[in-house]
Order: C-alpha cells, then structure tokens, then sequence
C-alpha cells in the first residue's frame, strides 16, 4: 500500500483500489492531437502510477491520462454540486415566503 492508498487520517480505507476509480476513464477514448510533456513526480506516486499501469495494460501516460480526467470531472462534479446548493436555498426561501399564498390557492381547488 502506498501513501496514495491512505485515508486522510493515515489509516486504510475501505475505497476502490486505484483500478478500480480509474476503470471508467481509462476505457475512455482519445481524441485528438498528443503533445509530449516531460513533468517530474514524487518517487511513491510514479511507483503507484506504474503498479496501476501494470495492472491495466494501460500505459503510464494512459493512467495519468485517466487521473486527470477524473480529478477534472470531480472539480466540475463540485461546481455544480455547489451551484445546486446556492439554488437550493434560494428555492427555500422562496417556497417559505409563498406558502401563505399557495395555501389559499390550494384550498380553493376541488379536488
């Protein structure tokens, strides 16, 4: 287990394996132009990155590949999260300041 297989309190934790969070983005197709791009990276995350590389078939670039695609689709997963929030609470406020008016209403309709 690498240091990117903890929990935040250090522990284990019950979560998919690297394989596993990655499967549906790894799978995904590439499109496009490639452009090499030479990065450095701490020793125990290209030794996680190739153990998964090695698990899949994938490629290293493929798994750093799939990485980022996930991490991109988990920052748009909380914008929007966040945006629902902020919606959220103005729904609320609404639907408490017109409750008076939607109860006369209501009650007027024969059902």
């Amino acid at each position: 287990m690498t240091e990117y297989d903890q929990g935040p309190d250090g522990g284990s934790r019950p979560l998919p394996t690297a394989h596993d969070a990655l499967a549906p983005y790894l799978a995904a197709p590439e499109t496009g132009a490639y452009a090499k791009l030479s990065i450095s990276l701490p020793e125990p995350l290209i030794t996680a990155v190739r153990e998964v590389a090695d698990s899949t078939g994938v490629s290293v670039s493929g798994v750093i590949a799939a990485s980022l695609r996930r991490l991109l689709d988990e920052v748009e997963q909380a914008r929007l999260d966040r945006a629902l929030e902020e919606d959220r609470e103005e729904n609320l406020a609404w639907a408490k300041a017109t409750a008076p008016g939607d109860a006369l209403l209501l009650a007027d309709i024969e059902w």
